[in-house]
């Protein structure tokens, strides 16, 4: 239907229920609201092909929530599995143990849309007590929960006068909050933090905020953030604020039999929609659509479809050329957003050995090459635990476990094997979450980082507002499809 008589088409729509309405209101009424409640449970009036590049948690949800509204969709995954950053193995592991290598947690309150598919899927989320009782090391010194509320304690390590009465009262891990509560009232829009009076403090390192209202320097050792723009912490400590969630979620969870059981159920509702092994070679986004051009068993291909959604972590897909090539302002955000990166380890042992030694194995570390580990599995049948840690990439984990012994609080451990998983060295999803814009720059990521360009939407963990992995990931998700569908 051409625009003209589409025009005509609704004239004469609307001028038939007028007549209508003024000769026979209540059945006018009646039907209009009948039509409404047909017309929301069909199948949208265009049916849409979407091309989705990446078979991460975020391409799988979109993929999936396209599929549901009863559009066509392709995912093309470059590697041979999906699932992306969120990966759980078994692989030389014993006795049914498994030890997920990417996404840890998820937190309630948070990741609402998580939630929901947990609930669809009547998937099983387990506690995940990793940051119980969880002991932090200084000065090759380690303190309890306990020890970090005792003023004396707090003293020792330095905080000012201010800062010990806030912590004897308050979880260490919400110091932040000290500084930043002041501040967020002014939030009242999560995805607006232009234009509110802070506008100068993204020109400053929140570091340089914390010092400048009285941080201590073992405060400012533990906040950090000299890179971090002090406009950016503060938003999303305001988002957090807003949708009730804490800094620092003490209560996590994990799901049963392993983090990868939502992306598996992803897959199995989407079947052979997802295509592993073709990577990406170019896309040409036109006015009316899209050409993706990709390989599979070595053979170059195209498809194309009405639009292409980029779930592809952007260090992989700035890699991809986009014809026309994309604008300047949308280049800079491809090129510039950054993204934690990490190597898991995964500890095998025969026993919980830190019970032996009256210690917590929920640990920050401190450790150049091991930050931070904890239990996982806790509930496969086996007297055999696993012990899961991060750290940098390029360690290998007979080093990592070499690190673990030194610092390791109690007498001896029983580990059997460690293995690892190296995220840095992943070639298509070496990315976690994103990490905070640079000082000074956040008007030139946001809101952009959102929007679609021509025919090209964005979607993953960096394309929403707080950038929290999975969080992220499906609330971008759900925000693109729901574009695609109503264009």
């Amino acid at each position: 239907m051409n625009q003209l008589n589409k025009r005509d088409f609704l004239k004469s729509t609307v001028m038939a229920g007028i007549g209508a309405s003024v000769f026979h209101p209540d059945s006018a009424r009646l039907e209009a609201a009948e039509e409404t409640k047909t017309a929301a449970a069909q199948k949208p009036r265009t049916t849409k092909k979407v091309v989705v590049g990446g078979a991460g948690i975020a391409g799988m949800c979109c993929a999936y929530e396209l599929m549901k509204k009863g559009h066509e969709v392709v995912v093309l995954e470059a590697s041979g599995r999906h699932g992306g950053h969120v990966f759980t193995t078994r692989d030389g592991l014993s006795d049914g143990l498994y030890a997920d290598f990417g996404q840890e947690h998820i937190t309630k309150p948070g990741y609402e849309r998580y939630w929901q598919y947990i609930e669809e899927f009547k998937l099983t989320a387990l506690p995940y007590p990793r940051r119980r009782n969880l002991m932090r090391r200084f000065n090759n010194k380690y303190y309890s929960e306990e020890m970090l509320r005792d003023p004396a304690e707090l003293k020792n390590l330095g905080f000012s006068e201010k800062e010990v009465k806030y912590l004897s009262e308050h979880p260490f891990w919400d110091l932040k909050s000290l500084y930043l509560n002041p501040y967020l009232d002014q939030f009242t829009d999560e995805y607006q933090p232009f234009g509110i009076g802070y506008d100068d403090l993204d020109k400053m390192s929140v570091a340089d905020l914390y010092k400048k209202d009285g941080a201590s320097k073992a405060a400012l050792g533990q906040m950090e953030g000299h890179g971090s723009s002090a406009l950016y912490e503060l938003w999303m400590a305001a988002i957090l604020k807003l949708r009730g969630v804490p800094l620092f979620p003490p209560e996590l969870f994990r799901l049963k039999d392993g983090n990868q059981m939502l992306p598996n159920t992803f897959a199995k509702k989407l079947g052979d929609r997802v295509w592993l092994n073709c990577p990406i070679v170019s896309i040409l986004n036109g006015e009316s659509g899209v050409t993706v051009t990709y390989k599979q068993n070595n053979e170059q291909k195209e498809i194309s479809a009405d639009y292409f959604v980029n779930c592809i972590p952007l260090p992989a897909f700035r890699n991809i050329p986009v014809e026309p090539p994309l604008p300047a302002e949308r280049q800079y955000i491809v090129d510039n957003v950054s993204y934690d990166s990490y190597q898991r380890f995964v500890f095998q042992a025969s026993s919980q050995f830190w019970k032996d030694d009256g210690v917590s194995i929920n640990l920050d570390t401190n450790h150049a090459d091991l930050w931070a580990v904890w239990q996982s599995a806790e509930e496969v049948d086996t007297h055999r635990v696993i012990v899961l840690g991060t750290g940098p990439g390029g360690i290998s984990p007979q080093r990592a476990l070499a690190a673990f012994r030194e610092v390791y609080p109690g007498k001896k451990d029983t580990i059997e094997q460690v293995v690892g998983k190296d995220w840095t060295k992943e070639k298509f999803s070496p990315t976690c979450e994103r990490l905070a814009f640079p000082i000074g720059e956040l008007a030139k990521f946001w809101p952009h980082l959102m929007k679609s360009q021509g025919r090209i939407h964005f979607a993953g963990a960096y394309a929403d507002n707080l950038n929290w992995g999975t969080e992220a990931a499906t609330r971008s998700a759900n925000r693109v499809a729901t574009e695609i569908d109503k264009a």
